[in-house]
Order: C-alpha cells, then structure tokens, then sequence
C-alpha cells in the first residue's frame, strides 16, 4: 500500500508543476497585455496632445482616441476577469482529477524553528517535493513562510489569489475551533493545494494563542515534519506534547546536513537512538540527501495512521464509482475546449460572421454531448452521496450544463432577431 502511495504521489506532484506551469504563464501574458495597452494608451495621449499643441489633425489610428475609452475599460476588464477564471479552466482536466479523486488526503504538521531564513529556503524545497505529492502541510507562519500580501488582498491580483489558502490570525478560543471545520473542507483545500506554487497552507497566530493552534492540528495530523536543526525551547516543547498525545511514532525528525555532526550527541539525548536511526533525515540546499527512503517512511507512517483511524477500507483509495465520474467530467470537457479554440480561431479571422462564443450550433453534435452530460451529470450524483469532493465536480458539471443551455437560448434570439 504505501508504495502505492509514493507513485500515486509522483504523479500528483507532475500535475502540480503542470497546474503551476499554467498559472504563470497566464499571469505573464495577462501582465505583458495590460503593460501593452498601457503603454498604447499613453502614447496615443502624448500624440494626441502633440497635435493640439502643434495644432495638426489627430491620426485616425490613435489607439484610445480610434476605438474610445468604453473600449479600452471593456477590454481591460475582460482581461482582468479572465485572470481570475481562465488558470482555472484551463488547468480543469488535471485539477478535477485531483480534486475528485483525493478524498482523504492525510494533513501533515511541519514545525519548525521561527525566522531561520537560511534554514526555511531549503525546507520549503522538501516540503513541495516530497510531502506536499502524500497531502497537506499545516505550519505556524512567520516571517519567511507565510501568507503573501497579495494573497490577503485578493482583489488585486485575481486569479494569484482567488483560490489560495488564507486565514485570519489566530486571536481567540472561538477562531481555534474553526481551524477543524477549513481543515475538513477537504474539496476547498484540494483547490488550494493545486492552485498554490509553495504547497503549504500557512496558519497565522497571535504570540499568545501558538501552542493552542499546534494543539488543534496536532489532533487532526496524520504524520508530523519536525526540523530539529536548532533545538530551541519552543520546538521541544512541540516535541514534547506531541509524545504526551501519543503521537511519538509518527514524528519525522529533519536536520540540517551542516549542523547534523556537530548536534548528534544532543539528538540522541532528546529523541533517543532509535528515532535517529529511523527516523532522522538530512538535508542540505538541494533538498533531502536520502529522498527515496523519506518518502517510503512517510507512506507507511500515513498508512499505518490510517488504518488505526479508520480501518483498512479507508486507506485513501477512491471508490470506483468516484473514478468513473470523475473520468466521464474529464471526457465531458472536451467538446468545451474544442469549441472554445474554434470561437478563439473565428474571432482572429477577418471574415467574422457570428459574434465570439455564438458559432451556429449543430444538433448532430449537441444531442450526443448533452446525452453524454446528462449522464455524467447522474453518475455525479450518485458519487456524491458518499464522497464530499465529488460535489465540487457535481456543482462544475451543472454550471455548465446551465451556460450550454442559455448560450444555445442566446444564439437562437440572436439569429430570430436577425
């Protein structure tokens, strides 16, 4: 089973890269296009400007004076919104089968010693490549892993943040016992998980409340990440409350490879000669030095951890029900792209006959595909009955079957009123 795990989580962390290879790239064509335009924008306006000045007729191809500002705002604002959706919708066959399919994705607890820059570049390495690819990574936030400002700000950067982990600090009691109920939006950190470049969903606390939060998702972790690289006081108390709940074997200690000769007598002292045996990795600037035997130990602490939680038929494995809708929701968004690139092609032609996104429909193609919906769409609600992250791809499926049905409504108004 856990070797099962370790290739299911190669290939999580293949799409992943994939997902993140997307976002970037939208994002820079998103930038170098609003750059374009404004740079355009303030060109036509020095233009226009030297033309009253020197008083020789405007230029009919001024770009903000030719086509008007209503232009120019309609268009950046299309812009704009395309870079909170379209990531998304691109990235949709690979992220659906993430979502769908990870319906009990083991939580991992990283502590960590605070503000230990030169420490904290590589651990974030180790936590992308090899714990991220098992499941979600919880940590305190400080100030070199933490939530980006753009992030907190969503409204700035659109799609950089729309559906990126972020939580409010942690101040009081009533604030604690909500971290349990985001954790179990299993569906919602999935999204998360596949939409964010550092795979870590960091918790931020207020000095007084810390110990409480690493209580909270100690309970709920199926494995714990310790970097013991510098024993201060406050990695050893979480060390110690972790052994208080019993939660002792599923600790993964990491270290540093340049402070690991120097502290070998003090590690044997505090975690004891067999968990450095076992249970005590190295690692440097290029990541783990033993990757291979962390990612084996790990599967078979989140297995071992599983199997005492729920029992043998609850090891992560998605039922075949759950995987044959998720495959029909994939297959079903194929005609989508092909007919999103075919408006795309029509609308760059000089020849455009229809409106974009208003192509004449043919009922040879719309019957099958709203058959295949359709069915999809009842194989989905079944699923969901038993699995939570199905509902996310039941509640996509009728979104757009909803949209189908109105654009062919739009195109058949169009054409009656033409």
């Amino acid at each position: 089973m856990s070797s099962r795990l370790v290739r299911i989580a190669r290939w999580r962390y293949a799409f992943g890269w994939i997902i993140s290879l997307v976002v970037v790239v939208i994002s820079a064509l998103f930038f170098a296009l609003l750059a374009y335009f404004l740079l355009l924008l303030i060109w036509s306006c020095v233009d226009h400007l030297w033309g009253k000045l020197t008083k020789a007729p405007a230029p009919e191809t001024l770009f903000a004076f030719h086509f008007g500002p209503d232009f120019f705002l309609g268009l950046l604002a299309v812009s704009y919104v395309s870079i909170y959706a379209l990531p998304f919708i691109l990235t949709l066959p690979v992220t659906s089968v993430i979502v769908g399919l990870w319906q009990a994705p083991p939580r991992f607890l990283f502590l960590r010693p605070f503000n230990r820059g030169l420490l904290s570049r590589p651990l974030k390495r180790v936590a992308r490549r090899d714990i991220a690819p098992f499941g979600h990574i919880y940590t305190l936030s400080d100030a070199d892993i933490n939530v980006p400002w753009y992030i907190r700000i969503p409204i700035l950067l659109g799609q950089l943040a729309l559906f990126s982990f972020r939580m409010r600090t942690i101040r009081d009691t009533k604030q604690i016992k909500a971290i349990e109920r985001k954790v179990d939006r299993i569906w919602l950190r999935n999204i998360n998980w596949c939409l964010s470049f550092k795979k870590i969903f960091p918790v931020r606390s207020s000095d007084a409340r810390w110990r409480e939060v690493v209580d909270c998702l100690l309970k709920r972790s199926s494995a714990l990440i310790v970097d013991v690289s510098d024993l201060r006081e406050n990695v050893t108390w979480e060390i110690d409350r972790a052994r208080s709940v019993g939660a002792e074997p599923r600790i993964l200690y990491l270290i540093s490879s340049e402070r690991a000769e120097g502290s070998h007598a003090a590690l044997v002292q505090a975690l004891g000669q067999g968990a450095c045996a076992s249970r005590l990795f190295r690692y440097g600037r290029g990541g783990l030095t033993d990757r291979e035997r962390f990612r084996a130990v790990l599967a078979e602490t989140v297995v071992a951890h599983a199997i005492a939680e729920y029992g043998w038929q609850r090891t992560h494995a998605p039922t075949r029900l759950s995987i044959a809708a998720t495959v029909a929701f994939v297959l079903g968004l194929i005609p989508v792209f092909v007919n999103v690139g075919l408006n795309f092609a029509i609308a760059w032609t000089p020849t455009l006959e229809f409106p974009v996104f208003l192509t004449k429909p043919d009922h040879t193609e719309v019957l099958p595909v709203g058959a295949f919906w359709l069915t999809t769409w009842f194989l989905l609600i079944l699923a969901a009955k038993r699995t939570q992250t199905i509902r996310f791809l039941l509640v996509l499926q009728t979104l757009l079957m909803l949209v189908t049905v109105m654009w062919i409504g739009i195109f058949l108004i169009w054409i009656g009123g033409s």
